[in-house]
């Protein structure tokens, strides 16, 4: 009987030399070559951020897209000033909390709530919410960049119009929503060889051109007019008629009327190290809350590397979900203890009811005692929680010569977003509306002009007052339990950027423990006995089980890249 057996193992990590003076890190090369080019052409980090960000749609154009959304930070070292860009969708004005009919059950894949007859909220033009992306991109750029629109998308354009060669990873996402993207002739013919198959990645032969002429059409109407003609000329007609036609509820008034919101960020800190986020509706609170939360422990009782720091990882997780679901909303339309989740006195509280090995606690707690002036408000609970699969984003992060740093998510929402390509533009809509809670009552029900709770952290790091990283990513609902891992790597490990990203991880919000296998078996076991429902996965090049953030930190030495090891992001600079 064989007692013990070896097999071997894939190891997976990227090594990026150092960059002297910027560096950019994209989900995709040609993305980040885009933005390292702008740099290289005296641009700065907004320049290259925004000339990236709609490079993207062309080469990634699954995961973001002019009819999407984002979230954007941005830090200009020589003015010393940091600000957010809330550049998010919103409800049409038509929308109300009883706009889609509900059917029996809740959706397994995407949501924990109610299912919605014919899944209206997640593909079609029902789907599609006010779309906020361009109009951001313009506003960062036109604020702190030192270039004209035209040229930072001049690159965008040529990529569309003269193509590309896909990848394995642009090959292969496309394959796995072959049939759905069938199901939408316009966008079939878009995205999909002769409208029926896959463009080949230059692995098999020469490969074939990935070619976008109504895109690139549709970007340089944007380059000359700017966010007008995407929000009131051209483009905003041929949006609204192609919606409208096919039922949904996307208006001019909609687009003519969105505008960013141009906000200071939330600032926190981690051992010493400053912190900026987005505010309000995003990700942002929960990951700063449960760094709180960490840092209740020393250092060393966090490590990955133990099962006792992997315990005390996903129960601060698991309780910062629990709050975010049940509380938080678009802050201009709901009331939530902002302040009460993020208090030193609540991460103490909640902090002391978190054992150092099970059983799990399941602590009783308010964080509205924690609020400063203690409203008598609360905010409606909701019964569920938003979309439990991965939404599909993509993020950058630029640093450049002065140290003006930049870190942008952007996204369609769903993969391919609605679905639906909108005739003659190229452009992409994103299924916004799919971020409601479909049902009337709930802190994330839909309001006209509502902006839904989103998962996007983007984040910039900082060492006294000089900026120190930039660092956010991709992956839906488990992109706010993987910066703080990311970051607790960075400090508490003190972890090399790229170490940091190897590192294996975990998710939970109350269930299953969702983690790499790559702890080992031990450390499953061990997890296991503690109380944890364990839930090993096997990570790799086309597994979307966690996600998948880049970096970039300031070194005496130069700029360190960090990038997750199993994705196509990669790292450019000079």
């Amino acid at each position: 009987m064989i007692r013990s057996m070896i097999r071997s193992e894939v190891q997976h990590t990227k090594v990026t030399p150092r960059a002297a003076r910027g560096m950019v890190v994209a989900e995709h090369p040609i993305g980040a070559e885009v933005g390292a080019g702008v740099l290289a052409r005296g641009g700065n980090a907004v320049d290259a951020a925004v000339a990236t960000a709609f490079a993207m749609p062309v080469v990634e154009p699954f995961m973001s897209t002019m009819g999407g959304g984002g979230s954007f930070l941005v830090h200009m070292a020589r003015r010393g000033e940091t600000l957010a860009y809330d550049a998010n969708v919103e409800a049409p004005a038509a929308c109300h909390e009883r706009c889609y009919d509900l059917a029996e059950g809740t959706v397994k894949d995407l949501f924990t709530w109610r299912k919605v007859v014919g899944d209206a909220n997640i593909h079609g033009a029902k789907a599609v919410a006010v779309p906020g992306s361009v109009a951001g991109l313009c506003a960062l750029l036109a604020r702190h960049g030192t270039m004209d629109l035209a040229d930072v998308m001049a690159p965008a354009i040529q990529l569309a119009e003269e193509g590309f060669v896909p990848d394995w990873y642009v090959a292969l996402t496309i394959a796995i929503s072959t049939e759905e993207v069938r199901t939408y002739p316009e966008t079939a013919r878009t995205y999909l060889r002769n409208g029926r198959d896959i463009f080949r990645p230059a692995s098999m032969g020469d490969g074939d051109v990935l070619r976008q002429p109504d895109l690139a059409r549709s970007l340089r109407l944007v380059a000359k007019e700017g966010a007008d003609a995407f929000y009131r000329g051209e483009l905003a007609e041929r949006i609204t008629e192609h919606v409208q036609a096919l039922g949904g509820w996307l208006t001019r008034e909609d687009l003519a009327a969105y505008a960013p919101r141009v906000l200071s960020p939330l600032r926190g800190e981690y051992r010493g190290v400053g912190l900026a986020f987005m505010p309000g509706a995003t990700g942002g609170v929960t990951s700063l809350q449960i760094l709180n939360l960490w840092q209740q422990f020393p250092s060393a009782r966090l490590s990955y590397a133990t099962a006792r720091g992997l315990h005390l990882r996903a129960e601060a997780i698991r309780l910062a979900f629990e709050d975010r679901l049940r509380l938080l909303g678009d802050a201009l339309r709901v009331s939530a203890p902002w302040g009460g989740l993020l208090s030193a006195s609540y991460a103490r509280e909640v902090g002391r009811a978190i054992r150092a090995a099970g059983p799990l606690a399941r602590p009783e707690r308010d964080p509205w005692a924690h609020e400063p002036g203690r409203p008598g408000a609360v905010a409606t609970a909701s019964r569920r929680g938003g979309p439990r699969g991965s939404d599909c984003t993509t993020h950058i992060g630029v640093i450049d010569r002065q140290r003006n740093m930049v870190s942008l998510t952007n996204t369609a929402v769903g993969l391919f977003g609605s679905r639906l390509v909108v005739p003659e533009t190229g452009v992409l809509l994103g299924n916004g509306m799919m971020w409601f809670d479909p049902e009337p009552g709930h802190v994330n029900s839909i309001e006209p002009g509502k902006r839904p709770l989103v998962n996007m952290v983007p984040v910039l790091g900082f060492r006294g007052d000089e900026p120190s990283f930039t660092l956010g990513a991709p992956g839906g609902r488990k992109i706010v339990g993987t910066i703080p891992q990311v970051i607790s790597n960075l400090i508490d490990a003190k972890d090399a950027p790229q170490k940091a990203m190897d590192a294996p991880r975990l998710h939970t919000e109350g269930e299953d423990l969702l983690i790499d296998d790559r702890v080992g078996p031990q450390r499953l076991e061990a997890l296991r006995k503690m109380g944890h429902a364990v839930k090993p996965v096997e990570v790799g090049p086309a597994s979307f089980h966690f996600a998948r953030p880049i970096a970039i930190r300031v070194t005496r030495q130069g700029l360190e890249a960090g990038l997750d090891p199993f994705s196509d992001a990669s790292a450019a600079g000079h």
